[in-house]
């Protein structure tokens, strides 16, 4: 009698127990197979960026937080950034009858400095300073001896709109000389970073390297 009376309790014991480790592997399992319906998005998400960065040359730097990646910009905030980048857009590329004047190349880099100033990051004028992109509508202008301004430029918000806390653009336009000279076609890319009460463009890519030929052969 004895023991049965201890067996009986050691039973209870044990069924106790693996009703209770059940109870916590069931909690387990729902909660777990909950998780991946809130991952799948900001996986999705770096996908879409990491295929849009290396089909369309933009930022090699991978996101590092979903959080920033899945984040978006207000449809007003996205207009207004649109508006920016369309002013930096023909600002840039609107060359009068200044390049008939004989500039030094420190001269043109100087003018050219203040003119992109207000819509560049430090970086970035830094950037295209040092690979002479920002002197670049200038010099297209001195080639082809005519003033020179965009033309049907178009800009878009890309998908995602975000990347590391910036918005981002796309365009596509022509670059039209007075002279009648082939316009020249340009489709790119822009980063806007958000400053103050106003944008500063942290990334402009686009196919300089048509138009850098245009200025080396010519003067070849």
């Amino acid at each position: 009698m004895t023991k049965v009376m201890k067996s009986r309790p050691s039973r209870v014991v044990v069924l106790g127990s693996i009703a209770l480790l059940l109870a916590m592997m069931t909690g387990c399992q729902q909660s777990n197979s909950a998780a991946p319906a809130t991952s799948e998005q900001p996986v999705t998400t770096t996908t879409q960026t990491t295929d849009n960065t290396s089909n369309n040359n933009t930022n090699s730097t991978s996101t590092s937080s979903t959080t920033a990646d899945t984040s978006t910009f207000a449809e007003e905030q996205v207009e207004q950034g649109i508006q920016f980048a369309s002013k930096y857009k023909k600002d840039q590329y609107t060359v009068g009858e200044e390049y008939k004047q004989n500039t030094s190349p420190e001269e043109m880099i100087e003018l050219a400095m203040k003119k992109n100033e207000p819509y560049l990051t430090e970086t970035q004028l830094q950037s295209q300073t040092t690979s002479r992109l920002l002197t670049l509508p200038m010099q297209l202008a001195v080639t082809k001896q005519s003033t020179l301004s965009p033309q049907d430029l178009e800009i878009h918000k890309k998908e995602p709109q975000t990347k590391q806390g910036v918005l981002q653009l796309s365009y596509t336009m022509k670059i039209a000389f007075a002279n009648g000279e082939p316009s020249i076609p340009v489709e790119g890319e822009l980063q806007l970073q958000p400053s103050a009460d106003t944008w500063k463009v942290s990334y402009d890519a686009f196919n300089n390297k048509d138009l850098m030929d245009i200025v080396m052969n010519t003067k070849s």
